[in-house]
Order: structure tokens, then C-alpha cells, then sequence
């Protein structure tokens, strides 16, 4: 009898030729990784030094982020107390406010200046006095919040920021 060894030739094989392509491959694509991330990291460099040629200002107006979080419409008067915060990542200032009753488009406040300033991470109540103020008209009734004319209707409040900002909010007497 013929012995199993003889008919069959074994070779003595090891792993040699599957370190080598792994080692190949890992070459490849930390070659082409590494030319992909210098090439991302030169455009970010290159955008933030064209960043660097623009006026600050302009920069900031995308930072700026102001919220209403009250409108008051005080009852047995013409005041309106409107509640904001800043939530951005620069110093917001309220230069201009507008009002508008939207039923019947009549405009409350146009452009009322007030220049009041918003801290960052901060909140700031802006009292308007509408019979006070030249600018501030309620056109008819008796000239206060309480009056049917001015309670049932809704209101587009719009401010604009010192940046350029333009925010607005819609708002009801007595359910704000």
C-alpha cells in the first residue's frame, strides 16, 4: 500500500501572501485619505481667509438671533409690552418696530424708532405707549386694548435689528 503522503504532495503554506495585501491595500487608502483631508483642509483655510476680507458686521448679521417670548397687550390702556431674547452669538439691537392689525391692514406703529439694545444670552421688555408717541396711532374707539374693535383682531408685529435683521410674530390681545 501506497502511503498518502507520496500521492498527494502537501505544501507548507502560510498566511504571507494575505499580510501583504492587507499591507497594500492600507497603503492605498491612507494615500488617497490623506490627499482627500489636505485637500479638504485647504479649501477650509482658504474660505476662512476670504471670510477675513468681508466687513464684521456683515459676518455677524448671520449670528444675531432675537425671539419674541411675550407680547402683552395691557388691558385698560394703549401700552403694549413686547418680551424678547437674544439667543445668538452677538449683541442685538432693536432699531425699528411696526405693527400691523391684519384684518383690516391698518397700520398701528410704523417704523417707530426705539434703538434698544439686547445683551447676548439675555432677554428685554420694550414698552410702547401708542398714544404717546406721534408715530403710534390705534385709529378708532376708545383708544385701548379692552375696545371690541382692537380685541378680536390679530396683529403682525415686526422688528427690525441695527444688523439688518428683519424678525416678526403674529399676536392676539389677551391670548399671547
Amino acid at each position: 500500500m501506497k502511503n498518502v503522503s507520496s500521492i498527494l504532495p502537501l505544501k507548507n503554506r502560510r498566511a504571507v501572501s494575505q499580510v501583504i495585501g492587507s499591507v497594500v491595500i492600507l497603503g492605498i487608502v491612507s494615500s488617497v485619505g490623506s490627499v482627500i483631508l489636505f485637500n479638504g483642509m485647504d479649501s477650509i483655510s482658504a474660505f476662512t481667509y476670504d471670510l477675513s476680507f468681508h466687513e464684521k458686521s456683515k459676518n455677524q448679521i448671520h449670528r444675531e438671533d432675537v425671539i419674541f417670548e411675550h407680547v402683552r397687550f395691557e388691558p385698560l390702556s394703549d401700552n403694549m409690552e413686547i418680551d424678547l431674547a437674544n439667543i445668538g452669538t452677538v449683541e442685538s439691537t432693536i432699531t425699528n418696530v411696526t405693527i400691523l392689525k391684519i384684518d383690516t391692514q391698518e397700520i398701528i406703529a410704523n417704523w417707530v424708532d426705539v434703538n434698544e439694545s439686547v445683551p447676548i444670552k439675555d432677554n428685554r421688555k420694550l414698552i410702547l405707549d401708542l398714544l404717546d408717541d406721534s408715530e403710534i396711532i390705534l385709529p378708532v374707539g376708545t383708544n385701548i386694548w379692552d375696545d371690541p374693535y382692537y380685541v378680536n383682531s390679530e396683529y403682525k408685529i415686526s422688528l427690525t435689528t441695527s444688523k439688518g435683521n428683519f424678525i416678526t410674530t403674529v399676536a392676539s390681545p389677551f391670548n399671547t
